[in-house]
Formats: C-alpha cells, sequence, structure tokens
C-alpha cells in the first residue's frame, strides 16, 4: 500500500507508516520517476514479507516435527546450558525420573547423574539408583552452546548381563565337573572291583575263624577299611552323577543329632556348635549317610573359616517356595523344602571366591590342607537329593550355607536294618559273566556254596558261547555291566531272546548305572557288595513270581 495525500507533513507520514503503508506521495505528483522508485520498492518489500511469512511457517513446521520427535522418543531427552541448567526435556524423562517437566527445568542435570557419555549410574526422584546409559551431542543456538542428553534405562539390561555371567559361570563349573566325573569313572570300575574281591575275602576268613578269634578284630578292620574305600568313591562320582540314586525316607533331625555327636570331638574346645532343630520337621528322601557327610563338610569349612575360634550354629527349618529361585548352588523349583542352615562367625569370602566355590579341586586353604573336594562333594549329594544350595558370605562377617532338601510326600517311616539270612539255592543256574578273572572266581565260590549249579564267561562274546553250549535251564544271568566288546545290557538283550524267562541281575562299579528298570525280571548290585546282598539280590530275583 502507498499513501498519496495534499497534506504533507512529519505527522502524516508518521500515521501512514502506522497504518501499514510502505510509503507515501503527496499532490500534485509531477515526478513520476520518483513514482515509479516508489511502486518498484513497495512490491519487492511485499515479495520480501512474503517470504518472510513463508519461512516463519516452515520455522513453525520444523519445531512442530522436532517436538514430536523428540517427544516419541523412548530414550530421556534433556538439553542443557554449559552450566549444566537444565533447558528442555521430554516426556520420557519426566517418566523416567520421576519428575515434572517443568520441575526438571529448574534443575542441573549434575543432580540427576554424572554427565558423561556411557552407562552411570542416575537417580529418581525417590533416591532409588539406577543404570543408565548415556550419549551425549553438542550444538550451537544463537550463539549459545548447547548440549542434548539421551538417557536410556539400563537397569534390565544390566541385571539380564549379570544372569547371563552367573549362567556361564555355573556352566563352566558343570564342565569341569562332567570332565572330573569322567575321569573318576575310569578308575572307579577297577578300583570297584578290587573293593568286592576283599570284602568278599574278608567274609570267608571271618567264617572260618568263627566269632571271638583273636584276629577277628583285624578281618574287621579290612572290611571296613573296604566300605571306607567304596564309600570315598561314592563321594568322588557324586557331583558328576547323571542319574538320581535311590533314597530313603529320612529324618533329617536324627541326622543332625547323629553328626552332633561327632562334630564335638572333631571341632575342638575353641568352636562352640549350637544346634536347634523343629519339631515338626518334614522327612525327606536322602541318604542318611549322605546328609551327615554334608554337615560334617560344612561344619569343618566352617572351623576352618574361624583360626581363633568362634560359634557354629546348625538350623532347621520347613520352607514353602512359591517361585523359582535360582540359587548359587541349583535352582529351586516352587514345593515344600525343609532346610538345613549352617552359620558360622568366620572371616567370610569374596564374591571371587564365592563364585568358584563348589569348583571340584578348588580351595583356598594351604597346600596340603585341603582337596577341593569337599563342597564339591557337597554339592553332588544335595543335586543328586534333587535339592539345592544357597549361601551368604561377607569378609568379616561370617558364612551361611543353607541346604534346601525337597519333603517327602510319603510319612516318615524307619524299615528296620536287620536282614534274614536268605533262603540257600534250590540248584537253579546261574550265568556269571564278568571280566575281572578274582572277583569272578570269588562269586562263584559264593554261589556254589549256597547251593546253586554256576556258568562262568569272562566277557560278552563268552556268555553267548556258553550259553548256546548248555542245554538245560539258564534261571539268572549275573553280569557287569561295562565289559570290552559287548555291555551287559546288550548281553542280557542277545540272550533274552533266546531264554526269555531268563532273570538278570546287573552288577556295576559306576554311579550312574544306580538306577536301572526293575521291570522284566531284572535288578542292579552295585559294586562292592557283600555276601547277603548279592544272595539275597539273587533270590529276590529268582523269587519273582514268572508273568
Amino acid at each position: 500500500m502507498i499513501l498519496i495525500t495534499g497534506y504533507a507533513s512529519l505527522e502524516t507520514a508518521v500515521e501512514a507508516v502506522q497504518i501499514g503503508a510502505f510509503d507515501y506521495l503527496t499532490k500534485p505528483i509531477d515526478d513520476y520517476a520518483s513514482l515509479s522508485l516508489k511502486v518498484q520498492s513497495a512490491i519487492e518489500k511485499s515479495r520480501l514479507r512474503r517470504n518472510e511469512r513463508a519461512l516463519v511457517e516452515r520455522l513453525k513446521e520444523a519445531e512442530v516435527r522436532y517436538r514430536s520427535l523428540v517427544e516419541a522418543a523412548p530414550d530421556a531427552v534433556l538439553v542443557h546450558d554449559s552450566r549444566g541448567h537444565i533447558r528442555e526435556v521430554n516426556t520420557a524423562a519426566a517418566t523416567l525420573y520421576g519428575i515434572a517437566a517443568a520441575d526438571l527445568c529448574k534443575m542441573r542435570v549434575d543432580e540427576l547423574g554424572p554427565r558423561a557419555q556411557g552407562r552411570q549410574k542416575h537417580r529418581k526422584k525417590s533416591g532409588e539408583e539406577f543404570f543408565a546409559d548415556v550419549s551425549s551431542t553438542l550444538f550451537t543456538l544463537n550463539g549459545e552452546d548447547l548440549r542434548v542428553l539421551s538417557v536410556r534405562d539400563a537397569t534390565d539390561q544390566v541385571r539380564a548381563e549379570r544372569e547371563r555371567a552367573q549362567l556361564e559361570d555355573r556352566l563352566r563349573v558343570a564342565q569341569k565337573m562332567e570332565a572330573v566325573g569322567r575321569l573318576a569313572g575310569g578308575v572307579a570300575h577297577d578300583f570297584n572291583n578290587l573293593l568286592a574281591v576283599i570284602s568278599a575275602h574278608a567274609e570267608f576268613l571271618d567264617g572260618q575263624l568263627g566269632k571271638g578269634h583273636p584276629s577277628s578284630p583285624e578281618v574287621e578292620g579290612i572290611s571296613k577299611a573296604a566300605q571306607r574305600g567304596a564309600s570315598l568313591t561314592r563321594q568322588l562320582l557324586l557331583f558328576s552323577r547323571h542319574k538320581p540314586v535311590a533314597h530313603d525316607i529320612i529324618d533329617v533331625n536324627q541326622a543332625v543329632t547323629d553328626v552332633q555327636r561327632l562334630l564335638t570331638r572333631v571341632l575342638g574346645e575353641n568352636v562352640k556348635l549350637v544346634a536347634s532343630s523343629n519339631l515338626e520337621l518334614w522327612s525327606v528322601r536322602a541318604d542318611p549317610d549322605q546328609i551327615g557327610q554334608v554337615l560334617i563338610n560344612l561344619a569343618v569349612n566352617a572351623r576352618d573359616a574361624m583360626p581363633k575360634g568362634g560359634r557354629i550354629r546348625m538350623s532347621s527349618e520347613n520352607v514353602r517356595i512359591e517361585a523359582h529361585r535360582v540359587l548359587r548352588g541349583g535352582d529351586l523349583v516352587p514345593g515344600r523344602y525343609v532346610c538345613l542352615a549352617i552359620e558360622d562367625s568366620g572371616i567370610g569370602m569374596t564374591d571371587e571366591v564365592l563364585a568358584r566355590l563348589f569348583e571340584p579341586f578348588f580351595t583356598t586353604k594351604e597346600t596340603g590342607k585341603g582337596t577341593g573336594l569337599g563342597l564339591a562333594t557337597v554339592y553332588g549329594i544335595v543335586k543328586s537329593a534333587g535339592g539345592a544350595i544357597d549361601v551368604d558370605s561377607k569378609l568379616g562377617s561370617g558364612t551361611t550355607f543353607r541346604v534346601f532338601l525337597p519333603a517327602a510326600d510319603e510319612e516318615h517311616t524307619q524299615a528296620g536294618r536287620a536282614q534274614a539270612s536268605p533262603e540257600r539255592g534250590r540248584g537253579e543256574t546261574i550265568l556269571i559273566v564278568e571280566d575281572e578273572d578274582p572277583l569272578r572266581a570269588l562269586v562263584r565260590r559264593i554261589l556254589v556254596a549256597h547251593g546253586y549249579s554256576v556258568l562262568e564267561a569272562r566277557d560278552g562274546e563268552d556268555g553267548l558261547r556258553r550259553s548256546g553250549e548248555h542245554e538245560g535251564p539258564i534261571h539268572l544271568l549275573l553280569t557287569d555291566i561295562v565289559m570290552p566288546q559287548m555291555t551287559g545290557r546288550d548281553l542280557a538283550h542277545r540272550l533274552g531272546n533266546s531264554r526269555p524267562d531268563m532273570r538278570v541281575l546287573f552288577m556295576t562299579g559306576y554311579t550312574e548305572h544306580a538306577v536301572v528298570e526293575s521291570a522284566n525280571g531284572s535288578a542292579l548290585l552295585n559294586k562292592p557288595f557283600s555276601t547277603m546282598a548279592l544272595l539275597g539280590n539273587v533270590r529276590k530275583l529268582l523269587d519273582q513270581p514268572r508273568n
């Protein structure tokens, strides 16, 4: 707009500008060149204003897009100046920190946590700390340096990384245990065969000497040494078992009482043992000797952690687990458990020691004072019983082991251990297949002495040959499971085709064979075994009714 007026004055010029005129002209118009210049100038100003409005609109659209993107971002976004004063935040930031956006803009970024890039610890309004992954970008606006922080809550990621690390540690421990178990299993078979021979000879010698003989204590010592050797073999293999062993229903309180009597002599005068128990404690399915071994190992470890003396407290209680739990020594599924707690006032353990606690051969004791198998054996015993172990320990604050054993569904019963002598054989034919000549000869001697007819074979192929040569019935096959060329299971399967009525009694020195199917007239005898165990299993199988 150009204003034309006949009243040329300063006031009219100001008024023209105030009402929005680009320029003004006075009458009469006689300078057409000036008129043309003013018109061209007005057209140019009009074009510039249109461009300015378009630019403003684009800037508004850009700001809307920017704010929309920032608001939609899942991460917290904070803009602060060089002094750390927060200028702008998005909704995600207010949600993450639990502070309203307006209040955040009144704070310094340092009040929330470090500005440095990387994983940092930040704080919420409640004071709770959390792990935050922080990234930072610098930009300049109107000559002022500003910085944008992008903050992501990394709490779940840190938790997942820790759980993965724990699982990897447990996997490494399991692999080491499996490797040691395989190594131990390689010698267990031969070792148990030797122990079976020693035990059998001791029984024969004891029978020949009779009661009250001056040498009877020596013979008894031989038998006990053989039993101790068998126990040591089982302990070495416990943490590598692939299948559970058969357990009895036991009273844990009684196991604690039995161990307490022994520990009063083992722990020493400067260690005080305090035991308390729940009289309504549930029964568990386990081996009482193994549970006693768990308590002894844990108590001795507690004593060693208190070089200047201290207190060991044993307690038991019923526990219901409502949700799946991951412990340092195994997992707990929901159910009923009996918890045995062994607490000491010792020196405690570091996180590094706790991470390797159940590894076989790992020990913090001086050379010659520890094998590193104690806690590995405890772990194996508890695991074989379906339980798990938890450990709480801090340097200077003592250690507490909690052993969780599944409660038995059946009512507690204490079966008598006394066994009647089994009936003698009635001339039944037994085929013995055993690759160890001394053991095979001893088994033959026992069976023949008790009224059985015996065939012998040194391996599976020899067993097939002896069976083919024998025209009469073979009532029972007594075979080792692990033999060269052919296993005892394969032999039993092949003979079963031609002799369907034949019963099978397997022998083994490997703990992983500790459970076998008892159907189809078969059973398992663990080496080393006593004469009573051998004869009892043979008679039990032979007396089973035919299908």
